[in-house]
Formats: C-alpha cells, sequence, structure tokens
C-alpha cells in the first residue's frame, strides 16, 4: 500500500501531511506561509523541510496536491432566469470548487460585458434554457461575450439545440470552448455532475498553468483538485460512508478564511416536511456555498459593515480598519473571534433554506425554498479562524437557528466538531483512491467539542 505526502496550497498557508495508507496513520503534518507572490515552490519546500525527520525514513510513492492559491478558481456564471437556470450554474460552479466572481441573468448588456471584460475571472460558464426551450436568449449571450478582447475558457452547460451555434460564435473568435449535458435539461432538474468534472478538468489543463502554479512540477507529481473540491470530497465521504465503513451521518461544515467562508451540507436525503409545498429549484444533497464577502482578513471591514448595528462596537470599527490599512501590529485572537463567529452566522443563514408563510382564502399555506437543515445535528469547523480560537464551539453556535429568524432552516440544535490538525482537505485528495482508509483516518482526526 502506498505512502502519499499531501499539500494544501492555501492563498495564506501551505500546509501538508504524509499519509501511510498501509498503517492507516498520518505520519507528520507542518505548515508555512504561502509564497504565492514570489515562487509557490519556496511554501511547499518549507512544509517539506519542517517534516523532513520522517521523510528521511520513509519512501514516497506520489505526491499530490490541492491549491486555491492565487485566488483560487475564479468564475463568472451566465443563466436565463436567476432561480432557474443561474442558480444551476452558480451550484455548478460551487460543486467544482470556484468562487462565483459575478452572476448574470436575462440578455447580457454592454455594462454587463464590460464588468466581464475587467473582472479578472479564469473561466466562464454560460448555461440558459431547457432542452428544446429558449434558444434566443443564449444565442444573444453567446454574441455578446464574443465581442470580449480578454479571451478565457468557456463552459456552455446550457440548451443542447443552440450547442453547436453557441460553440461557433465563441471559437470563431479564440475561445476555448467545452460543452457538456445542460445542468437544467428540464424545468425544476438540476444535473450538474458531468459539469462539474468539466470545469475541474479545465482547472488542471489551463488554469493551473495561467495562474504559474504548473512551476510546482519539480516537487510534485500532480495536481488534482482546487482545495474546496478537495474538501467536498472528504465531507462526502465522512458522511455517507463506503459499502465498507458507515458514515456519519448528515452534517454541515463551515470554513472560514481571511477572504471567504465556505458552507457545505451533506444530507442523505431531500428534507421537505408534510403539509409543506416547495418552490424553485431543488438543491443538491451535496452543497456547498461560497461568500466572497466574509473573511477575517481581506474582508474583515464588509463583515463589521453588515453587523455594526447590531453590536457594540467595543474598539472593532478600529481594528477592522488597522487590518484594512495593513497597519495592524498584533492580531487580537478575541476580536478575530467575534468576526469569525459573524461569518459563521452570516454565511449559513445564506447557505439555509427557507420557510415561507402564504395567507389564501382556503387557509395558511407554507412553501419551502432550499434546503431543510434543521435536523442536522453534526457541525464541522475547518479553518485558521476557528482553528486558533480560544472558543471555537461558541463560534460555530452560531450556525444555530435562531428565534428571531425562524424562517431561516438552520440546524435547531448541534454537536460541534473541529478538524484540529487541518488535515481534510489533504484527505480529500485521496477520498476516491482508498475510500475505506481515509474515511477512518477522517473520523479520528475530526475532533468533537462538545462532549456530554
Amino acid at each position: 500500500m502506498p505512502t502519499y505526502l499531501l499539500f494544501d496550497v492555501g492563498s495564506t498557508y501551505t500546509k501538508g501531511c504524509i499519509v501511510d495508507i498501509n498503517q492507516e496513520r498520518i505520519l507528520a503534518q507542518a505548515s508555512a506561509l504561502t509564497t504565492a507572490t514570489t515562487d509557490i515552490s519556496i511554501g511547499i519546500q518549507a512544509v517539506k523541510d519542517r517534516m523532513k525527520d520522517v521523510l528521511s525514513t520513509v519512501k514516497i510513492d506520489q505526491t499530490l496536491v490541492c491549491s486555491s492559491a492565487k485566488g483560487g478558481l475564479k468564475m463568472i456564471a451566465v443563466g436565463l432566469v436567476p432561480d432557474l437556470t443561474l442558480k444551476a450554474a452558480t451550484l455548478a460552479c460551487f460543486s467544482a470548487g470556484a468562487k462565483v466572481i459575478q452572476a448574470f441573468s436575462f440578455m447580457l448588456n454592454d455594462q454587463e460585458i464590460k464588468q466581464i471584460e475587467d473582472s479578472g475571472c479564469d473561466l466562464l460558464l454560460l448555461t440558459g434554457g431547457t432542452d428544446g426551450g429558449n434558444r434566443d436568449v443564449v444565442l444573444h449571450n453567446a454574441s455578446k461575450l464574443s465581442k470580449l478582447n480578454r479571451k478565457f475558457p468557456v463552459v456552455y452547460a446550457g440548451n443542447k439545440s443552440c450547442q453547436d451555434e453557441v460553440k461557433d460564435i465563441l471559437t470563431k473568435c479564440g475561445f476555448e470552448v467545452t460543452c457538456c449535458p445542460n445542468v437544467m435539461p428540464v424545468y425544476g432538474v438540476l444535473e450538474v455532475e458531468e459539469c462539474r468534472d468539466k470545469i475541474r478538468d479545465l482547472f488542471l489543463s489551463t488554469i493551473v498553468k495561467a495562474k504559474g502554479l504548473s512551476e510546482l512540477n519539480s516537487l510534485i507529481k500532480e495536481i488534482v483538485l482546487p482545495t474546496p473540491y478537495s474538501v467536498m470530497e472528504a465531507l462526502k465521504l465522512l458522511s455517507s460512508g463506503t459499502k465498507n465503513e458507515n458514515g456519519i451521518g448528515d452534517l454541515m461544515a463551515v470554513d472560514i478564511g481571511g477572504a471567504t467562508t465556505d458552507v457545505y451540507s451533506m444530507n442523505k436525503q431531500f428534507v421537505v416536511k408534510d403539509n409543506v409545498g416547495y418552490k424553485g429549484l431543488k438543491e443538491p444533497l451535496q452543497k456547498r456555498s461560497v461568500e466572497g464577502d466574509l473573511g477575517v482578513r481581506f474582508n474583515a471591514h464588509s463583515v463589521y459593515e453588515l453587523k455594526s448595528d447590531e453590536v457594540d462596537d467595543d474598539g472593532m470599527k478600529d481594528y477592522v480598519q488597522k487590518i484594512e490599512e495593513g497597519k495592524i501590529d498584533s492580531f487580537d485572537t478575541e476580536k478575530d473571534s467575534r468576526l469569525a463567529a459573524w461569518c459563521c452566522e452570516i454565511a449559513c443563514q445564506r447557505h439555509a433554506g427557507r420557510m415561507e408563510t402564504s395567507y389564501t382564502p382556503m387557509g395558511v399555506g407554507y412553501y419551502q425554498s432550499g434546503k431543510d437543515l434543521r435536523d442536522v445535528r453534526i457541525l464541522i469547523g475547518i479553518g485558521g479562524p476557528i482553528l486558533h480560537s480560544k472558543t471555537p464551539e461558541k463560534i460555530l453556535k452560531n450556525a444555530i437557528s435562531q428565534a428571531s429568524h425562524p424562517e431561516v432552516l438552520l440546524p435547531l440544535q448541534i454537536d460541534a466538531y473541529l478538524d484540529r490538525n487541518y488535515v481534510v482537505s489533504c484527505l480529500g485528495l485521496l477520498a476516491s483512491r482508498h475510500p475505506d482508509v481515509v474515511l477512518r483516518l477522517l473520523k479520528r482526526n475530526v475532533e468533537k467539542l462538545n462532549d456530554e
């Protein structure tokens, strides 16, 4: 059985670990600052140096890495109706481990084309129309995109009836176009798996090179996944288990970073309570959302502005101002924990579904949109702001449903867990190769905080 050297190259820190599959052990772990502004391989080498005592005694069979450095995978989603094809496109991007930096619906106009031109995106996902449905808007948007000066890969996952025309319009203007099945082939049906895989392939073949990450080739054999995709694979395995090993069941996870906050929910079945109707597109059982305005460093000011009307200042305004201006001498763990708690609260509220009340002559009706997470008990905290906090459980409790917002379908109570050794992202690299072993390693390394 092989021994792996695994890395997660993040925007701030590079984490590494050595995993012996035969012994089912993590032999060593280390981290160092990511050197994205100079040469990413320097940060990788620093992590290796910190594990050199173990590396000198074992034979590494393969080195694998996931990465969110240099901004991660930045995507733009273009769809038709905001709550249908655009939402399907956005969910496809999130499931592929991307950060959606802009999203556009209906017919693109000149101002929106200018925004796309200036966005710095890595990849664009173009959708619209069910199969055999609307063609006009899709062809209009393809024609508008063809006028862009900047070229980047485009994935088309819309109405198959105009797939050939869309590809012809864009390829003639110098775009690399990849076509895959419609993310919403019929009304209300979400099919993102093939689109997700195409996005991942493009990340590996094109975007890794464009971001300069191919300079890692001297140290590693393969960049396998964007980091959020790797985390997603690990959490899916931990939740669902394998045919030989039980998972831990439905769960949520919150990954708080310096610039973004990711929320994951893994469910065995889609929950709609009795006597409740459903409206909109049914979301995937394995869902990821990413909030680009929530983070404890680069977006600390944005987080504070969202909560400033609800809390006493207590020096927070000056603190986030210093972070924004780069004038901070030392970081305040307590204030960082407050920022992390706000990130957790806002991101989880945005991730969860909603319950709407409708009053009709026939009586009161209830309609759900999104996922009902009220029965989920397990919540896993991931990321430095939670890991380094003195009160990680207090941060995670902000994901619990609030009496002031009963319409938000968040957990009614939680059992809090922590990725104490920061291994979830690295172990996700091996989830499909050695699922039974990885599942057991995840169970041992995800620590329960609120033992009763």
